[in-house]
């Protein structure tokens, strides 16, 4: 059985994967080809390519079509979650429920056309539309190799509406305990703090990292910017992970942060200065991210880890070596697997083994990347 994985989903990152009877036999993504760092909004047609080529296979070979974005119906909380905590913005709230699956559409138009263009044939092959964060979730569990019962842990931006997963693997499936939903992000407010240190929201997150260990995490008091009570957690969206007329403008660019929080901590970080207080504020995000990520996973997956000690983590946030080195001295963790291609770029992989799972054909260990 031959299973394509594609991603694309979320406007960047596009990538392609191929399994052939379990076995990963090509991955690669859009921007390699394009010479496009993050190919941001472009689907991944030269990506398919070099994965048939590199397997060796024509078009009209793949069985499945697996990609990492999926209808979210309305009985969901997480429509209603992001409708609810979008109040100040009427026009998103009521899209997400009454239009909640428009870039699903958008998706499955461009996913088509592809397979067409590219000769696999929409009508032909089946098409497996995945979850966002069971992609991620898969691309690391399915990928582990761990046969005991295994704690999965996804923290990312965004998916449809989901930022983050806590659940487990157990027999090749992957159960559900937890999700968060948009703008409730930990991987989000890392990425408003991103472009407020003058960096690139979803490509300069490991710069603010980097600058972490210069600055003094105590300094300043970031924990306005997070509400977290027996295990829920809420970001103040009155200074990030804003929309709309919230967000701070700058020669007619809007930011993922507020004015208010220009207010707060002053003017944002322009050119390369890295000199206090911009290297204190890096310590304090990520002292912030550490501390939350810390207490969600002990809450959720604490009683699975104790159980087995087998971690299996992927997501955008899983590429922070930082918080994973607290991840991996957390009592009881004896192995943890990070997903090499944690970023939306892996969700190809993900989709593919994902959807490979379901179709009863197990998928094997990730023993290089």
């Amino acid at each position: 059985m031959i299973v394509l994985g594609l991603s694309g989903a979320v406007n960047h990152d596009a990538s392609a994967a191929l399994y052939i009877d379990g076995k990963l036999v090509a991955a690669a993504e859009e921007e390699r080809f394009l010479r496009d760092k993050h190919a941001k909004g472009k689907m991944p047609y030269e990506a398919t390519k070099f994965c048939l080529e590199q397997a060796g296979i024509t078009p009209e070979q793949i069985d499945i079509v697996a990609f990492p974005y999926a209808e979210i119906g309305l009985k969901s909380p997480a429509r209603w979650h992001y409708a609810k905590r979008h109040w100040y913005a009427p026009d998103r709230a009521l899209t997400a429920l009454f239009s909640g699956n428009r870039r699903y559409w958008r998706n499955h138009r461009n996913v088509m056309k592809l397979l067409d263009d590219l000769g696999i044939g929409s009508k032909r092959v089946k098409f497996v539309p995945v979850e966002h964060h069971l992609a991620h979730a898969s691309s690391a569990y399915h990928l582990s190799g761990f046969k005991e019962k295994t704690a999965i842990i996804g923290i990312d931006g965004k998916g449809e509406y989901a930022t983050t997963f806590f659940g487990y693997g157990e027999n090749g499936k992957i159960h559900k305990i937890k999700e968060f939903y948009d703008p409730d992000s930990l991987g989000g407010l890392y990425g408003a703090l991103t472009e407020f240190l003058g960096f690139e929201m979803l490509d300069g997150e490991f710069k603010v990292m980097g600058m972490a260990p210069y600055g003094n995490p105590k300094r300043f008091d970031f924990s306005r910017l997070i509400d977290y009570k027996n295990g829920d957690f809420k970001v103040n969206t009155k200074l990030v992970n804003v929309v709309g007329t919230r967000r701070f403008k700058k020669n007619g660019k809007g930011y993922f942060f507020s004015p208010a929080l220009i207010d707060w901590l002053g003017p944002m970080r322009e050119g390369d200065e890295k000199d206090e207080p911009f290297i204190d504020y890096a310590a304090s995000i990520q002292d912030l991210l550490e501390k939350t990520a810390l207490k969600l996973i002990d809450y959720y997956l604490g009683d699975i880890i104790r159980e087995t000690g087998k971690i299996a983590y992927a997501g955008g946030v899983a590429l922070n070596v930082k918080l994973n080195q607290r991840i991996i001295a957390m009592p009881g963790v004896k192995e943890l697997f990070v997903q090499p291609a944690s970023s939306d770029a892996g969700t190809a992989i993900g989709a593919a083994s994902y959807a490979s799972q379901l179709a009863g054909v197990p998928v094997e260990k990730m023993a290089h990347a």
